[in-house]
């Protein structure tokens, strides 16, 4: 086996620090949403599996729509201005739940899909800025390390976050307690004037400054800069496999998704406060799988790591609806093992596409992964509703967790998968990795 010099390591800068704060924050405001908003649609319209799927498909679905353009967007302008654009578009949306609440004492259906899909489109451009923004704070080797620490974070706005929105729904009701996401987001953007950010050169659009069109129609010339990240994605055979690893993931996942508040709610009778105990546990599992991940990869190998954390994922998934005596700790113990090996694959995952695409293509290759492995999503959370009001919340949870096991596939039949360690050099375009050595003949 051929070993890499170790990347130097770098204290990280001040400015990661308060991106990390803010992006802490917000995610821990995230997490009432996250089981407010679905609650909302089951405790006031008795929301069945196949409604709660079509609300988080409404979340998901900007993804495929405009993923591709906030590549271009984020390429072409300011990450902050994006990004504080975005958290206050979303905090104004999620402000209009509560405020219904309060004035007319009812929120209706429709109002939740049109809150999920405004929130969900601004999330899109949020989420491909920031990404695009950690490489302008930190540098080439510290990435591994600087995805380690926000996947601390988001462990940690989960793992108080959880418990939180379940003690805050019990006591204040869903709609009110948005209002504790929409602090989160306005502290957020509050914090971001203070990032120091590196300027990345564009060359968009073949325009000047003032954003006009040298040459051809701007539609044309925007489809074209923004399908170059789509091709270097399909193109590159590590970057496919894990964007397609992650897709796989995220489109079982999302099914599973569908109906597992349902089963927690109906079939198990679980009040929010014990949900919420069952999604700390599982952040917890979150908080361990981003400790380990850097520890396991240089034991194991960051191709077997993958595997080893989407296998591990599966398993977790499919022991919820097989546990004898389903209580909330059983449960919380699934949950656990779930987490613990998604956010182990996503502290390695997501440095590989800062590693394999220059600096100028990173909106755009991670909006055209963002588009890929999101997409899906809305027609996971469908199929796992229908399959939940067809063949029961507990079946589908079987299945789809089951199959969660199908992404590692992807990172078996590539080169991944005999990736021992990347080697991490400033400067450089592409990532070179450091592959075990073919067995003698």
């Amino acid at each position: 086996m051929i070993a890499a010099p170790n990347a130097p390591r770098h204290r990280l800068p001040c400015s990661f620090y308060l991106l990390l704060a803010g992006q802490t924050v917000s995610l821990l405001g995230s997490q009432v949403t996250f089981l407010a908003l679905p609650l909302t649609a089951i405790e006031l319209h008795n929301a069945s599996p196949f409604e709660t799927g079509i609300l988080l498909a409404c979340g998901r679905a900007p993804y495929l729509l405009l993923g591709l353009l906030a590549g271009v967007l984020t390429d072409r302008f300011s990450h902050r201005m994006l990004l504080m654009t975005a958290n206050t578009t979303i905090a104004l949306t999620l402000a209009s739940v509560p405020l219904a609440a309060s004035l007319a004492g009812h929120v209706s259906t429709r109002h939740l899909y049109m809150v999920a899909t405004v929130a969900g489109t601004a999330t899109v451009i949020a989420d491909v800025a920031f990404l695009a923004c950690v490489p302008t704070v930190v540098r080439l080797p510290q990435l591994v390390q600087a995805q380690s620490r926000l996947e601390l974070g988001q462990s940690a706005a989960l793992i108080i976050g959880l418990p939180l929105a379940g003690w805050l729904i019990s006591t204040f009701s869903a709609p009110i307690a948005i209002l504790a996401d929409v602090a989160s987001f306005v502290l957020g953007t509050m914090l971001l004037p203070w990032v120091s950010m590196r300027p990345v050169r564009s060359t968009l659009l073949g325009a000047d400054r003032r954003g006009v069109a040298v040459d051809g129609s701007i539609i044309s010339r925007i489809l074209s800069e923004a399908t170059k990240g789509a091709l270097l994605v399909l193109r590159t055979s590590r970057l496919r496999a894990i964007t397609f690893a992650t897709g796989t993931l995220i489109f079982f996942y999302s099914a599973y998704s569908a109906v597992f508040l349902p089963y927690l709610t109906k079939d198990l009778r679980l009040t929010a406060t014990a949900i919420g105990t069952v999604m700390g546990i599982a952040a917890v599992g979150s908080a361990v799988g981003a400790l380990l991940a850097r520890l396991a990869a240089r034991a194991l190998g960051l191709g077997r790591v993958l595997v080893a954390a989407l296998c591990t994922s599966a398993v977790g998934a499919a022991l919820a609806p097989m546990c004898p005596a389903p209580g909330w700790l059983a449960i919380g113990l699934s949950q656990f093992l779930l987490w613990t090996g998604q956010q182990m694959y996503n502290v390695h995952q997501v440095p590989i596409r800062f590693m394999l695409a220059p600096p100028e293509l990173h909106g755009r290759v991670n909006a055209s992964i963002r588009t890929i492995v999101w997409g899906l999503a809305p027609f996971g959370a469908l199929l796992g509703g229908s399959c939940g009001t067809l063949l029961g919340s507990r079946a589908t949870l079987l299945f789809s967790g089951a199959l969660i096991a199908m992404s590692s596939g992807w990172i078996l039949t590539s080169p991944l998968r005999a990736v021992r360690t990347p080697q991490l050099q400033e400067g450089h375009a592409e990532l070179t990795f450091v592959a075990e050595a073919p067995p003698r003949r």
